[in-house]
Parts: C-alpha cells; sequence; structure tokens
C-alpha cells in the first residue's frame, strides 16, 4: 500500500513540473501555483540562515568536545610506552638470569679515546641544548658503584664522543662531533646525522661511542625530585638541602642524607635491550615527539645506584642496583602523563 502511494506521489509530481503557468485559465489556480512552483524551486535565505547557524552550533560544540585530543592522544600512548620498557626491561633481567641490558645512553659526553673517558669539566655534554629532560645532574661514579652496576650487567654506556669524525656517506659528508659543533651537526641536512640517534657511532650516523664504566666516570642523575618517582613521601632531591643543580647538567656538590641516588640513562638503540637476537629482546625503539629536533627524544630509565650521606656530594652504593621507573623525554612521570591524558593535568 505504502509502495503504491509513495509511486502516486512521484508521478504527480513529474505531471506537476510539467504544467505551465499559461496553460491555467482559472485566476485562483494560478495564484496557487505560483506558490507551489516557488516552493518546488529551493530553500528561501532564510531557511538557508537557520541551516548554516545550527552547522555552526554543531561545529562549535565538537570543536570544544575534542579540543586538545591529539595531546592526549599522545598522552596515552606515551604511558603505553613507558609501562611496555618497564616491563620489557624487567622482562630482560629475569630471562637473562639477573642481568640487566647494557649499553644505554649515557645523556653525557666526553673527549672518548680508545673506549676511555677522561672526563673535564669542560667535556661534560651540553645538556641545555641536546637532552629535552631538565632534571638531571652529573655525578662522578665510585669503584663500588661500578662493580654493583657490573654485577647487575650494565658495564658500557654510550657517550658522546667529541672527537668523533667519520665519513658517513658515498658524497664524503663528515660528521663534527665537537661539543660547540655537534647541534649544527644535527640541524645539518648534508648528512644523516639525527638527535635521536646520536649517542650512536659513526658507522650508524651517530657521534657516540662505547665506555666501559670506571671510577671517577660521570653520570647523569635524577634530580626531579622523590616523591614523583616513589608515589611516597621522602626528601626531594631539587629543595634546599638537597643536591645543589643550577641548570640542567650542572655537577652535583652535595646531597641530603639518606637521599636514593638515581641514575638516569636513555633508552637508544644502541642498547642490547632493542636486539631481537637476544632473549627477551624488545623489537622496536620507541620516540617521545615532544621535543625540537636537536633535543634527545628518547624516554630515560632510572635505575637506584645508592644512596647520599649527607657529607657533599658523596654516597654509598647500594647492594643491588635496582630499576625504579620510566619516564619520559621531557622528564614527566607516568603519572603525569595519565594526569595529561584524563585532563586533570595541564596538556602539552
Amino acid at each position: 500500500m505504502f509502495k503504491s502511494i509513495l509511486k502516486n506521489r512521484k508521478s504527480l509530481a513529474k505531471q506537476f513540473s510539467k504544467v505551465q503557468l499559461e496553460d491555467i485559465q482559472d485566476e485562483a489556480l494560478r495564484v496557487k501555483f505560483k506558490k507551489l512552483n516557488g516552493k518546488q524551486g529551493g530553500f528561501t535565505l532564510l531557511e538557508l540562515l537557520v541551516v548554516v547557524a545550527i552547522l555552526a552550533a554543531i561545529a562549535g560544540t565538537a570543536a570544544i568536545a575534542l579540543q586538545d585530543t591529539d595531546a592526549r592522544a599522545s598522552a596515552a600512548a606515551h604511558v603505553a610506552m613507558m609501562d611496555e620498557l618497564n616491563k620489557g626491561i624487567r622482562t630482560f633481567r629475569v630471562l637473562n638470569k639477573n642481568t640487566y641490558p647494557d649499553r644505554f645512553d649515557s645523556l653525557l659526553g666526553a673527549d672518548v679515546t680508545g673506549g676511555t673517558s677522561p672526563f673535564a669539566a669542560a667535556a661534560t655534554y651540553p645538556v641545555d641544548e641536546l637532552v629535552a629532560i631538565d632534571d638531571i645532574g652529573t655525578l662522578a661514579l665510585n669503584a663500588t658503584t661500578v662493580s654493583a652496576l657490573n654485577d647487575i650487567g650494565i658495564e658500557n654506556l654510550q657517550y658522546l664522543d667529541y672527537t668523533a669524525a667519520a665519513d658517513l656517506d658515498d658524497d664524503g659528508v663528515t660528521t663534527d662531533c665537537e661539543s660547540a659543533n655537534v647541534v649544527a651537526t644535527i640541524e645539518s641536512r648534508a648528512n644523516a646525522v639525527v638527535s635521536n640517534n646520536i649517542f650512536m657511532t659513526p658507522n650508524a650516523n651517530g657521534c657516540g661511542a662505547e665506555v666501559a664504566l670506571a671510577d671517577t666516570d660521570l653520570v647523569a642523575v635524577w634530580t626531579g625530585g622523590y616523591e614523583r618517582v616513589y608515589g611516597g613521601d621522602g626528601a626531594a632531591f631539587d629543595v634546599a638541602g638537597s643536591p645543589t643543580v643550577a641548570s640542567a647538567g650542572a655537577a652535583i656538590t652535595a646531597g641530603a642524607a639518606d637521599t636514593p641516588v638515581l641514575m638516569a640513562v636513555g633508552l637508544g638503540p644502541s642498547s642490547n635491550l632493542f636486539n631481537a637476537n637476544e632473549l627477551g629482546g624488545m623489537t622496536t625503539v620507541p620516540s617521545y615527539r615532544h621535543v625540537s629536533e636537536s633535543q634527545y627524544g628518547r624516554f630515560i630509565a632510572l635505575f637506584e645506584i645508592g644512596t647520599f650521606t649527607g657529607t657533599g656530594a658523596a654516597y654509598s652504593a647500594i647492594d643491588q642496583v635496582n630499576l625504579v621507573a620510566i619516564v619520559d623525554g621531557a622528564g614527566d612521570t607516568k603519572e603525569e602523563e595519565l594526569g595529561e591524558w584524563d585532563g586533570t593535568r595541564n596538556t602539552i
């Protein structure tokens, strides 16, 4: 029945469209025809304005609902990456008989010659330019800590080699890894060096060198606060009475007693954590994208390596080095990234 009515309606509409005004003799019918014919011609201006206003209101509502969507999606991805890296390192340790991965990125540099690391005050890595994370200082290892690191499998770190200069392609382009020029090398389009791979060797388009850890070698240490990492009350690293850090990468000169020493290392592609041939090796090296092209864009692992004694920068080595947390390239913890994801913390 409905099909029949619809068919008749279409037929009548088709016949009506063929009628010409001149064919209608009755004046009253002519007037009605003009009105009906005008309605068949389309929307009035008022009707179009109403439709546009409705669409604008819908678009505005959608824009409010979707604000910061990209940043929140990135925060969710970062949280997932932190979890995967945390699980990956711990799984590697279990599968390799209580041995952590090796060859993490040190976040520092030195005048490396033949695998040794003579660190001078002027040879510290220019972290303000090349490392996104601000919450790090530098501290010298002691022999006991080196032994504890070796016992757990961390025997080498990748340092920026300020003496590295090697032909990187068929065009004869050479890197310039001196501390004053390394940023320009990264930003140059004449070579294949990028900040995320800067700690790899020149043969892999980087400026790095593998260094066997030794007494007095410098390492990066987290200064971003105890509670942010451990999730409980405790002395902060970055307030009065804690390690004195004038700026990112500055040497720590004092530490509050019983404050943990957390070594910060980058999770870059040089580490055997990302060697698929290793037992427990991961297949992907996550990147942190919210940095400039000249900043280091990898995630950071924090290992507890000792405890400050309260006398200057002196500290005691821990019995066994432990992985404490993973933070992103900006120094945000997992909880802080979750805050960006659910909107309780300002997004990037």
